[in-house]
Formats: C-alpha cells, sequence, structure tokens
C-alpha cells in the first residue's frame, strides 16, 4: 500500500461543523451558553454513538454555566470513516467553547484571564450536565498560569511591531478518564520459584511508556516486598496467557491497569504476609498449601455517583475522573506573509499525582505539539494536495517552539491508582484554540475554519488593511433548526435504560468513551 493509498483508506478525526451563543451579564458571568455541533462521522457507523456524547459534555468545560441549550448531531457521508484520535471529540467542542469565550470577553471589555478567572466552576458548581465536577482545581491552575500570563502580554506588547504582530491566547480544556460506566480491567501477578514477580495484562506498548508505567505501578504496589525492577517480569498484550485489562483509549491505561494491580498486588500481599508481619517465600506459600498467582479486577461500576448520560436532556455523569488543562500559547504573526509562528507554550495540566514525570511530560510535549500542527497546517480537504505527509500539514520540529513549559498542579485523585489519574488526552484538547485565540489577540483576525493557514491570516489582514471590518462566519446549516430539533426529541424522546449500566440505550453501545 502507498502512503497515499494510506491516507485515503484510513480513519480520521471528525470534522465538526459549530454554531453557538453565549451570553453574560455586566458582572462578567456567564449567563447561557447555546451551541450545535454537527459532526461528519464518515461512510461508517463505528463510534458515532460514542463520540456524539463529547462535545456535550466537554462544551464550556470547567466553567459555571447557569443555562444550557444544546445539541449534537453526526451524519454519514462518503468522507473517510471518522475513528479514535487523541482526546476524541472534545477538541470539537472547545473550539467553539474556547473561541466563544474569548469573544465575550471582548464584548464584555474584560481582560480574557480575568473572564476566565469569573467563570470557572468552584467547589459545588455543576457542569453543563448538572453534575458535580470530580475535582474543582481551576482556581489553583489559574493562579499558577498568572505570572506566566502576565509575562507573556508584556513581552507581546514590548515586541509587537507593524511587521510582525504579537499576541497571547488562552483555552481551558480537559478530558474524562477511562470508558465510561461498564470499563473494566484485569491484570495477574506471579509468585515465582525464585521469589521474583511475573506481571501479565494487556497494557498495550506502542513506545509511550505502557512497558515502564506497568512496572512502576507493580512495584509500588508491592512496595513492602522491598523488590528491585529487575524482579519483576513483564508479560504484555499476548492474549493466550494475559488477562483483557482493556484498550488504549480514554486515558484509561494507567487509571484502570493501576488500580486492578492495586486490587491483585493486595491479594498476593494479604496470601504472602505472615502472623509476624513477614512475608512467606514461594516454598512456605507451597508447602502450606497458598495459591501463588493472583487475579486483580477493577470495574469502574463500584465508583460512587456514576450516572449514565441520559441522550434526551444530556444529563449524567458516566466517567469516574478527568483531566484539566489550562493553555497558553504566545504568538509572531508576519503581516506581509500571514504565517503565524507559536514562540512559547505554557500548558497548566492537572492529571493527579505523578509517579513517572519523564512519561507525563512525554504526553504533554506530544499533545502540545499535535495541537499547534492541528492549528495552524493539518488538513485532509484536498485528496491529492494532502496525500502524503508533509502535503497533509503534518508539522516538522521547526515549528514547534523551543520554549514549552508545563506546569503540574500536584492534585491527589483519590479515585486513581495512588492518587494519579489519566494523562495523555488532556493535552491535546484545547491548545490549538489558544493558538486560534492569540492570533486574534495579535492581529485582529480570527480564524473560524482550520487550519489557520498563512493564507487565511493574509487574507483576513488585507481586509483589514482597506478599512474594512471582517465578517462574522456565517452560520452553519446542520439539517434542521436547533429549536425544532430539541423540540422534537422533547416530543419524541429516544429509550433510555436508565443507569442499568449494562442495558443498551435505544439499542445503541452502552459503552462510553
Amino acid at each position: 500500500m502507498s502512503y497515499e493509498e494510506h491516507q485515503h483508506f484510513s480513519g480520521k478525526r471528525r470534522p465538526c461543523y459549530s454554531n453557538g451563543r453565549a451570553s453574560c451579564d455586566k458582572d462578567g458571568k456567564l449567563v447561557a451558553v447555546e451551541y450545535d455541533y454537527g459532526m461528519d462521522q464518515g461512510a461508517y457507523t463505528f463510534g458515532g454513538d460514542d463520540i456524539i456524547s463529547k462535545p456535550s459534555r466537554f462544551a464550556f468545560f470547567p466553567y459555571k454555566v447557569p443555562n444550557v441549550a444544546g445539541l449534537t448531531r453526526i451524519a454519514i457521508t462518503n468522507h473517510n470513516f471518522g475513528t479514535a484520535y487523541r482526546s476524541y471529540g472534545s477538541p470539537q467542542a472547545y473550539t467553539l467553547s474556547e473561541s466563544l469565550m474569548d469573544m465575550l470577553a471582548e464584548k464584555a471589555g474584560i481582560d480574557p484571564f480575568e473572564f476566565r478567572w469569573r467563570n470557572i466552576a468552584r467547589e459545588g458548581d455543576l457542569n453543563i450536565n448538572s453534575r458535580p465536577f470530580r475535582m474543582y482545581p481551576m482556581e489553583d491552575m489559574m493562579k499558577l498560569m498568572k505570572p506566566h500570563y502576565d509575562k507573556a502580554v508584556k513581552e507581546a506588547r514590548e515586541k509587537d511591531t507593524p511587521e510582525v504582530r504579537r499576541g497571547v491566547g488562552l483555552a481551558w480544556g480537559g478530558f474524562n478518564v477511562s470508558e465510561g460506566p461498564t470499563d473494566n480491567a484485569t491484570v495477574h501477578l506471579e509468585l515465582n520459584a525464585d521469589n521474583t514477580i511475573t506481571k501479565y495484562d494487556t497494557w498495550q506498548e506502542l513506545g509511550q511508556g505502557g512497558d515502564v508505567g506497568s512496572l512502576m505501578v507493580t512495584l509500588e504496589a508491592l512496595k513492602p516486598l522491598k523488590l528491585k525492577p529487575e524482579q519483576i517480569k513483564l508479560i504484555q498484550s499476548d492474549t493466550k496467557i494475559c488477562p483483557d485489562s482493556g484498550m488504549s483509549a480514554g486515558s484509561r491505561s494507567h487509571y484502570m491497569n493501576g488500580n486492578a494491580t492495586i486490587a491483585a498486588a493486595n491479594k498476593m500481599l494479604d496470601a504472602m504476609r505472615k502472623p509476624d508481619g513477614t512475608f512467606r517465600t514461594y516454598d512456605e506459600m507451597v508447602k502450606e498449601g497458598l495459591p501463588t498467582k493472583f487475579e486483580g479486577k477493577f470495574a469502574n461500576v463500584v465508583t460512587p455517583g456514576l450516572s449514565r448520560l441520559d441522550p434526551n436532556t444530556g444529563m449524567g455523569d458516566p466517567t469516574p475522573a478527568f483531566t484539566y488543562a489550562l493553555n497558553m500559547a504566545e504568538v509572531a504573526v508576519d503581516t506581509k506573509t500571514g504565517k503565524t509562528t507559536v514562540t512559547r507554550f505554557v500548558c497548566v495540566a492537572d492529571v493527579g499525582r505523578i509517579g513517572n514525570i519523564d512519561a507525563v511530560n512525554g504526553q504533554a510535549f506530544g499533545g502540545i505539539s499535535h495541537s499547534i500542527g492541528f492549528a495552524l497546517s493539518e488538513d485532509y480537504d484536498d485528496v491529492k494536495k494532502h496525500s502524503n505527509i508533509a502535503g497533509s500539514g503534518v508539522p516538522y520540529i521547526k515549528d514547534i517552539p523551543d520554549e514549552i513549559i508545563v506546569l503540574y498542579n500536584d492534585n491527589y485523585d483519590k479515585t486513581g491508582p495512588f492518587g494519579s489519574s489519566g494523562a495523555s488526552e488532556a493535552f491535546q484538547a484545547s491548545g490549538h484554540v489558544a493558538v486560534l485565540n492569540a492570533i486574534y489577540n495579535a492581529c485582529g483576525v480570527r480564524v473560524h475554519e482550520m487550519p489557520a493557514t498563512k493564507e487565511k491570516v493574509k487574507a483576513g489582514l488585507d481586509i483589514l488593511a482597506r478599512g474594512e471590518k471582517i465578517e462574522p462566519q456565517k452560520k452553519y446549516f446542520l439539517g434542521s433548526d436547533l429549536y425544532d430539533e430539541l423540540e422534537n426529541i422533547k416530543a419524541n424522546p429516544v429509550p433510555f435504560g436508565g443507569n442499568d449500566f449494562f442495558k443498551p440505550i435505544g439499542g445503541a453501545g452502552e459503552r462510553f468513551f
């Protein structure tokens, strides 16, 4: 298969067309929001019933929004099939909501940082699905970002010239952790004759550190045994002998496998522990007729407060944990060419307690790099031009800033392994919108349809140079009027199985990513 064929036949992140509005009171507090998302599923239905929930969970996350009217639609087309890609559905949500937050802040005459500060959810506030947030780290995260934001704004003003405009953009983001209420994972731990441990799981390893992650969480779970790394042997992803630990999706691998590993380790330690607190050897276990292999299971269904997302109302809370990310992009826009360069990127993230900082930083830097490419260059609209990596706009090293700063809000997540949570998808949820907002802040050109190529930015600059106004993006026609559709849903509700997590919703899949 040629690379061109690979491009044509492989799945893509689903394109999304969005209409929305937001309003605030005289104090800059959000009063109401409205959104209408239309997603292009491509030629196959698989995954459509899952991803359709994402915009209706992450629009205007993590703000307090008193009144919400919204809808997510999905259509089958003759385009590439929609597939799972990092942050699965939430980037489409943030493209609309975080752009609107900047636009509304400007209309209210309030600094974008201050506007977000006034509207972040605080203890007791509900999300747009009428449920409490699992945690409320937003204030602490914004306090971490504030000095970086003040510095960036000051430097942008000092360096701004007619030839190269400078700007700063913000975007809140985050993602859920795990597949949903029915997600589960199983691992095995075996005590060997030489008193080493064999760990069996299907924590997939494709270079992202799944092997090291499995090793570290096992060492921590078996800490009383004082094992060294070389005393643990990993057997991974051999489905003949390994239990099902689940897929790599929904930022779940560490969270689900970690909790299952703790369960198995606790069983092993309980069996090995002697009355005096020391631990039996393999020979002693065999002599006493005790098992030497232990199974650990973890299932989300045990998490308090889980509820399915009602397709008729959008109310519910189907995942046990979340990640949070506040992004800031600094850009330089060449007014002669329209080319945008990201000069610095700062991300404040809350992914729970961090065990392996290198692994999490790897996820962060990768996700941020993806976000920059997503914002500025990546495209698959012209099937001839976009038939290879270079043509489709995948960024080069030179397109990624040398200065990427990632700060962590160290926050104990009581549901996760040793207080940790998921990580990966937080870092590609909304970074692209920070870049888009920074472009507008720099030169007054708001790009409504990605990518923000130099041609689009230059066209906007030319309009402004003529003394004309850039007209707002026209409202997309998504098949029917939003409120007509909402009334139709109200009059003809979809059959809903309630919170019986294993009963499909109206015949659709029961899993939520």
